[in-house]
């Protein structure tokens, strides 16, 4: 949890970063490119094993007035040191995984902590000579230049949950679920309905929610709603229906963006920054254009307020207009809003 009483560098107070700079930055950039992995790589895994990061402990780097001296975006640099660290991670599991498995042991979950430089993993049942895994899985590490974890190894134990379906009931209403979500999908391309998003069912206890997203364009909407009817009435005699309108233009631009992750990236920066006041981040692409809000812990009645927020909106434009991922958006219509501590924008 952040601190309220936030208190910005000498550097970054010094920093005065205005479009001017910030656009001789970019021509200063040239093509001078990292090569990194995509982001959107799988970690491998093991079945049944989630992949649990404390990323809250996890190092924190600050966007120091070196990286714009060294012409490395804060927000660039935040995500390579993200996919190192998911590369590490990546490592660590494939390493434990192998060793458990050689042991006759079954690895159900793992957590991994950065910052106290421990793992803990979470088995079946316990081996016999549990120090002897430890030390297994501590020699694989140091031999691969992971030194100074601490290993501990635990009992996985299956939390319990609570519900007033059984399992054969829950697994029907999925079965349920998917037919008519197909059945739906189907009938709306065949009445030639474009599909803003796919078509989503919710069905319980004779219960029939259905949410479908069509263009503002489309103007058939009382014939839609009836053909939702008519599809569900195999699997409920009570609708809920939730069909809805967006711009083509908005999703359109919502699916460029997803493609490169670029809001996770930009969110998970700011977020995690010791530079930046942000205490929240949110966006919305609909209406269009994409509108971003970063919330901080700034006073209005603070007369640098608004250069800090400047600074915060160049740290975006800069890593949009130079990250290597981000090229089929740099020419997209976005607005930046930075949000004092009452949530009131700070120009």
């Amino acid at each position: 949890m952040k601190n309220n009483n936030w208190s910005y560098s000498e550097k970054v107070r010094k920093m005065a970063f205005t479009k001017r700079h910030q656009e001789q930055v970019l021509r200063n950039l040239g093509t001078t490119k990292r090569k990194k992995n995509s982001r959107k790589r799988i970690i491998s895994g093991v079945t049944a094993v989630a992949l649990f990061a404390m990323l809250a402990l996890s190092t924190i780097f600050a966007p120091v007035m070196e990286n714009v001296l060294a012409k490395i975006p804060y927000i660039s640099q935040f995500v390579e040191d993200e996919e190192q660290k998911m590369e590490k991670w990546d490592t660590i599991l494939n390493q434990v995984t192998t060793i458990v498995e050689k042991n006759d042991l079954e690895l159900r979950n793992i957590n991994i902590f950065d910052r106290e430089m421990s793992v803990k993993i979470f088995l079946n049942k316990l081996p016999e000579n549990e120090e002897k895994i430890i030390v297994q899985i501590q020699t694989e590490f140091n031999d691969t230049g992971l030194n100074g974890y601490e290993v501990s190894v635990v009992v996985y134990e299956e939390e319990e949950i609570k519900t007033e379906q059984s399992q054969e009931e829950i697994e029907l209403a999925m079965q349920n679920n998917q037919k008519l979500e197909e059945a739906l999908t189907e009938r709306l391309q065949l009445e030639e309905y474009e599909l803003m998003f796919p078509v989503s069912v919710r069905i319980t206890q004779g219960s029939v929610y259905m949410n479908v997203i069509v263009p503002k364009t489309e103007e058939r909407i009382d014939q839609l709603k009836e053909i939702l009817k008519d599809e569900a009435k195999d699997f409920g005699n009570n609708y809920e229906l939730d069909v809805r309108q967006v711009e083509k233009i908005a999703r359109e631009q919502e699916k460029r963006w997803e493609k490169t992750g670029a809001i996770g990236d930009i969110g998970g920066a700011l977020t995690e920054s010791t530079e930046f006041p942000v205490t929240g981040f949110a966006y919305s692409f609909h209406p269009y254009p994409l509108e971003i809000i970063v919330k901080t812990s700034l006073s209005r009645d603070d007369s640098e307020s608004s250069q800090v927020a400047e600074n915060i909106r160049a740290e975006i434009d800069l890593y949009i207009q130079n990250d290597e991922d981000t090229e089929t958006i740099r020419n997209d219509e976005y607005d930046v809003k930075v949000l004092s501590e009452d949530k009131k924008e700070i120009k």
